[in-house]
């Protein structure tokens, strides 16, 4: 089964940034983390099984982190390798 993923947009309360990064980056489903400037303050890569894994992510694991204000999740449309030239 191909693994399904996603990014989330994560906006955190302020001063909460370094924690929520450190948590984040604890989770299985975390493929990669990035802190940025501007309307969101971290972008995750989260790999998934199915669409259930992923609303469990989220919901269950995501959204109940101190700090974490709001999330955004995206769901990848053409993995690469489906891509052509």
């Amino acid at each position: 089964m191909k693994m399904l993923i996603s990014y989330t947009l994560i906006r955190v309360h302020p001063a909460q940034d370094k924690e929520v990064y450190e948590t984040v980056q604890t989770f299985g489903e975390v493929k990669d983390v990035i802190i940025t400037y501007g309307e969101y303050d971290l972008i995750i890569k989260v790999g998934s099984e199915s669409l259930g894994d992923l609303d469990n992510f989220v919901f269950n694991k995501l959204r109940t982190i101190s700090g974490v204000a709001s999330t955004t999740t995206l769901l990848e449309a053409r993995p690469k390798d489906m891509v052509k030239g």
